[in-house]
């Protein structure tokens, strides 16, 4: 008996040991993950397939504003083709010119609507466009142009209401360089805090009174590189002791109101998203543009996902496609912001007048923007496409293209 238990303790030491051996081996087998070798995860599910829908296209100034049953009628057939073509997301301009596509207690009806600023079309062309993109299912983003006031130099062209001209036209001296005048226009300075106010008390009411998922801002910042537009602003700045060059506090101003505007959004709601649509071009955007897409992506508070325009062909001879967007995902590598990226299909069998060597490519190389996504895809960092513009989607020049982008998307 005494044996019998001797055996029977030896046969449960020699099995505890076998356990114990062939759980160290699978722990051995077992691979150690570090954040290097972690992959960044794409949700396919969430990939936004949008296009930028501009004011233009919008308009119905031919019409003479038409009627709300022939806007509702008009939204409805865009979006029904853009929903055949299989995009997910619209992206509709909505204050192109210190001027809105919608009810406004800030800035007077848009003249892309009527033919004249200021004039109610007796509808609210966002409020429709709202209720359809619901209708087929479609996210909508609101598009703005911050700082862009017109595109000429005469304010008499503005509604008595728009603020530009309330600001240049009133008894208070004080306001005259709150807005900005340049060869190529009006444009608001973006270093005056009164102005960021308006600015982002714009965005709020759109928010507050439209359902939509995101704003989108455009790439009009600084509108140059002038000393002089800003200079009294520079001037107080510098006599209460400031230290920064111009370069480097017109950076300040911009960073300022892109992170009280991205605040004023998820005041109101965390769901609503702030993106930015720069140009295609970084270390541009930094030196001319005072936009620091680095520091945006890189802390938060800022925005929600990037959308630079990549306006490139693969033969562009200073900024070639693959080189860029590249340049784009490296850049976005430890981010935590989305990145979208542009695209150019209005380039589609034309020519690129700023491409070199490359500038026959979109007439001679087919399906362009098909490769163009091929290749974003494999990417590190890729969240989806945006085409600019709608009317290209069913124009004769893209019909080849758009039939390959349907088969992909």
């Amino acid at each position: 008996m005494k044996r019998s238990i001797i055996v029977l303790i030896f046969i449960i030491a020699i099995t505890l040991l076998l356990c114990s051996c062939n759980k160290d081996k699978a722990e051995i087998k077992k691979p150690t993950i570090t954040k290097s070798d972690t992959p960044t995860v794409i949700n396919t599910d969430n990939e936004m397939k949008a296009v930028w829908i501009n004011y233009y296209e919008l308009s119905m100034k031919n019409e003479g504003g038409g009627t709300q049953e022939s806007f509702t009628a008009k939204i409805n057939a865009m979006f029904s083709k853009i929903k055949e073509m299989g995009l997910n997301t619209v992206i509709v301009h909505v204050r192109p010119f210190s001027d809105a596509f919608y009810a406004s207690k800030i800035y007077p009806y848009s003249k892309y609507i009527t033919g004249t600023q200021g004039v109610n079309p007796g509808y609210d062309p966002l409020k429709i466009m709202c209720e359809q993109a619901d209708l087929f299912g479609l996210k909508i983003h609101a598009w703005i142009n911050p700082y862009r006031v017109l595109y000429e130099t005469d304010f008499s062209k503005l509604d008595k209401t728009n603020p530009a001209r309330v600001w240049r036209e009133d008894e208070i001296a004080e306001n005259d360089d709150w807005v900005i005048v340049t060869d190529t226009g009006i444009f608001y300075n973006p270093s005056v805090p009164a102005v960021q106010k308006i600015l982002i008390d714009g965005v709020r009411e759109i928010i507050e009174n439209y359902s939509i998922d995101a704003i989108h801002m455009d790439d009009y910042f600084y509108p140059s590189i002038d000393e002089n537009i800003d200079k009294a602003q520079y001037t107080e700045y510098l006599n209460q002791g400031g230290k920064r060059n111009l370069s480097d506090w017109r950076r300040d101003n911009v960073n300022i109101f892109v992170s009280g505007l991205y605040s004023a959004i998820k005041a109101v709601s965390s769901d609503i998203k702030l993106g930015i649509s720069p140009s295609g071009d970084i270390q541009k955007n930094y030196d001319t543009h005072y936009a620091d897409i680095r520091e945006w992506v890189s802390n938060t508070g800022y925005v929600d996902f990037m959308m630079p325009q990549l306006y490139y062909g693969f033969k562009n001879e200073t900024k070639p496609f693959e080189q860029v967007s590249s340049e784009w995902s490296e850049l976005m590598k430890n981010s935590k912001v989305k990145i979208c990226y542009g695209l150019a299909l209005y380039k589609c069998g034309q020519i690129d007048e700023y491409a070199g060597t490359g500038i026959n490519e979109w007439q001679t190389d087919g399906n362009i923007i098909s490769r163009q996504i091929t290749y974003l895809k494999k990417l590190e960092r890729y969240d989806g496409i945006i085409l600019y513009s709608y009317q290209y989607i069913y124009a004769e020049n893209t019909k080849n293209e758009m039939q390959s982008l349907k088969d992909m998307i």
